[in-house]
C-alpha cells in the first residue's frame, strides 16, 4: 500500500508540468506545498541508503546566470525519511555533518515550518567540486512518522533574486 502511495505522489509531482500550480503532497507526512508548475519542475526522485527519499525539483521560469557566467539552477530539494532513529536535533546533526555550512540564521517557527513546529536555517556553503558559494533556506521537522528536510538553494549571487520565490513557496507548506 505505501508503495502505491508513494508511486501516486511522484506522478502527481510529475503531472505537474501540465498544470499552473498543483498541491504537491509530501510523502509520509500530512503536508503539501503549493508549487506553480510553470516556474517549476519535478526531475526525479532518488532513494537514499538510509532509507530515506529525495525528491527534486528546479526553477524553470527564468534562465539564471551567476557572476562567473555560469547557467544556475536553482533547485528545491524535499528529504524525507520515515525510519529515522534519532530526534529532530540528532538529524540536523547527521545531515549538517553530510555538508558543513554556515548558519547565518536560524527560526524555530515560522517560514517553511508546520505549526507543530521544527527549526530553519538561512545559510551558506561553498561546494568543493565547483568552489562556488551557495546559499539557501532549510526546514527540519518532523510530521506524523517522517523526518523531513526542506532545502531550497541558489548560489549566493543569485539568492538576492530567488529569495522571495523561496520564501513563497515555503510560505505554502500546510
Amino acid at each position: 500500500m505505501k508503495r502505491i502511495l508513494k508511486a501516486l505522489v511522484v506522478a502527481a509531482m510529475v503531472a505537474l508540468s501540465v498544470q499552473a500550480s498543483a498541491q504537491v503532497g509530501i510523502p509520509g507526512t500530512g503536508l503539501t506545498l503549493s508549487i506553480n508548475s510553470e516556474d517549476w519542475r519535478y526531475l526525479r526522485t532518488f532513494k537514499l541508503d538510509d532509507g530515506a527519499d529525495v525528491y527534486l525539483f528546479y526553477y524553470v521560469a527564468h534562465d539564471m546566470v551567476d557572476a562567473a557566467g555560469d547557467t544556475v539552477l536553482p533547485c528545491l530539494r524535499i528529504y524525507v525519511n520515515e525510519h529515522y532513529d534519532g530526534d529532530l536535533y540528532s538529524l540536523v546533526y547527521d545531515r549538517y555533518m553530510l555538508q558543513p555550512y554556515q548558519s547565518l540564521d536560524e527560526y524555530t517557527h515560522g517560514l517553511g515550518l508546520p505549526k507543530s513546529g521544527g527549526i530553519g536555517y538561512d545559510g551558506i556553503y561553498t561546494n568543493p567540486s565547483d568552489g562556488k558559494d551557495y546559499r539557501f533556506l532549510m526546514t527540519y521537522f518532523k510530521d506524523r512518522k517522517a523526518m523531513v528536510e526542506l532545502r531550497l538553494e541558489t548560489t549566493s549571487d543569485t539568492f538576492g533574486e530567488m529569495e522571495f520565490e523561496f520564501r513563497d513557496l515555503l510560505g505554502t507548506l500546510k
